[in-house]
């Protein structure tokens, strides 16, 4: 791969259907340019290096349109043989996988480190045997919403499971973990309230308080946090602090029992997104709030049964009134149909094997700890991670993907985390670490990530060491 100049006409030069560069500034431009790098014996890409920002609310194109100039995209991470996004595999998601490559069609075996699945709770013996034996008694759906027929007794089992997970009166289950926080935002907040949330929640959330007032604050900035609760404070019907229990691309916990205490001092709520908390932290995977021992101070709690526990799904824990108001207003509830009995069967098992055989976490720990140390002394720098996941800086959206294109090429599936799931000089590639993998798993990874440096440069040693 040569060198890519970055070159950003996109202020100036209108995108004709044609994408040709046609007045004769932009022309006269463009050769001048083209003869500068041309003299250095440097290739010059001849539009602006794209991101899917490029391609967001584009003004004056219909959805057809908007879908077509988007091609630019994908074709330009094509033209580099970098595109590491929706790959098609043929074996379950786990420690080793087997890949189409979509460049050359053939069957790649790679060690992977792209899933959640923290503990292979997918995979598990006893969470497959759950979901098998169910079926034969309740079928593979229910065909209508819980509040309609639709709410089995094994829906109220995994629901009763989860809010004793997290110390909580009750639980709700929902379609997915995004459904869950767009669900609860959404109904419980509106324009009389105020949302503060750190910078680096989910997605989702953002999603879902998009008709909330919302202040946000620099990640886990406990000075500026103080600020806004006490300028905010009596001006809204309800203030709620949002945060996330693991933040899912930096892999690093909230200052949790600090946050709590400025939103008590202040009359705020605490609502916490334990997605990537659950399975991880805390006595038996209850999560972060039982990491913190702070389950009597935060108010809400969501989380997913896609991540740790292996399926799909997502849900809601905190005081059975808040519960009950919930599951007969909540949208995403009230107007979805619920969990199929072999997800509901299976995620409920695998909140049991967390306790049943605690030694998968030790497991999961192990080889984390492992994973940061070996990276680390290679001198990566894996930014603040405190979790299983841990971020691989490359701060540069084009090289992450070709890095990643290339570990693929040499037996390793990893995805690259470029905007929009991060700023855009914070680029990295995302290592999720599970209980399945081994060290010789790691190792091989490091020693893949070694060669490739070794072509495209991207330690980057902190001042520190």
């Amino acid at each position: 791969m040569g060198n890519i100049v970055y070159v950003n006409l996109s202020k100036t030069i209108p995108i004709e259907k044609d994408l040709e560069l046609q007045t004769p500034f932009h022309q006269k431009r463009i050769k001048k340019l083209t003869n500068l790098y041309h003299q250095k014996e440097t290739r010059i890409s001849m539009k602006k290096l794209y991101t899917p920002k490029d391609f967001i609310n584009i003004e004056g194109r219909n959805i057809y349109e908007s879908a077509a100039h988007f091609q630019m995209f994908i074709d330009q991470m094509d033209n580099e043989k970098a595109n590491a996004f929706d790959l098609t595999t043929t074996t379950a998601t786990g420690a080793n996988v087997k890949i189409i490559d979509r460049y050359s069609g053939k069957e790649l075996i790679a060690k992977s480190f792209v899933s959640s699945n923290y503990l292979g709770m997918n995979m598990h013996p006893k969470v497959k045997e759950a979901a098998k034996n169910v079926i034969d008694e309740y079928g593979v759906g229910t065909s209508t919403t819980p509040l309609i027929g639709g709410y089995l007794d094994i829906h109220l089992e995994l629901e009763t499971k989860i809010a004793q997970m997290h110390g909580k009166e009750a639980a709700l289950t929902y379609s997915s973990g995004f459904a869950a926080n767009v669900g609860v935002a959404q109904f419980l907040f509106n324009k009389s309230d105020l949302a503060i949330v750190d910078t680096f929640i989910h997605a989702s959330m953002y999603d879902g308080l998009a008709n909330t007032n919302i202040k946000i604050f620099g990640h886990n900035d406990l000075r500026y946090l103080e600020m806004v609760l006490e300028k905010s404070k009596g001006r809204y019907r309800n203030m709620v602090v949002i945060v996330d229990g693991v933040y899912s691309q930096d892999g690093d916990l909230p200052k949790l029992q600090e946050i709590c205490e400025l939103a008590k001092q202040h009359g705020a709520y605490i609502f916490l997104d334990d997605a990537h908390g659950v399975g991880v932290l805390g006595k038996n995977g209850h999560g972060t709030c039982d990491h913190f021992n702070l389950e009597d101070e935060v108010d809400i709690i969501t989380g997913t049964l896609s991540k740790a526990i292996g399926a799909i799904g997502g849900y809601v824990a905190g005081s059975a009134q808040l519960i009950k108001y919930l599951r007969h207003l909540s949208r995403p509830s009230i107007f979805s149909a619920s969990l199929p009995p072999s997800v509901t069967a299976a995620a409920s098992r695998a909140i049991d094997v967390f306790s049943e055989e605690p030694q998968i976490i030790r497991t999961l720990w192990d080889n984390t700890n492992y994973a940061r140390k070996i990276l680390n002394d290679n001198g990566f720098d894996l930014g603040r991670s405190e979790s299983p996941i841990i971020p691989i800086m490359v701060r540069d959206d084009m090289k992450a993907k070709i890095i990643a294109r290339k570990l693929l090429e040499n037996g390793v599936y990893i995805i690259p985390a470029t905007y929009p799931a991060v700023k855009l000089r914070d680029s990295r590639l995302r290592m999720n670490i599970s209980a399945t993998h081994t060290k010789a798993d790691i190792d091989f990874f490091c020693e893949k990530l070694n060669l490739i440096d070794e072509e495209i440069k991207f330690k980057m040693l902190k001042s520190s060491q």
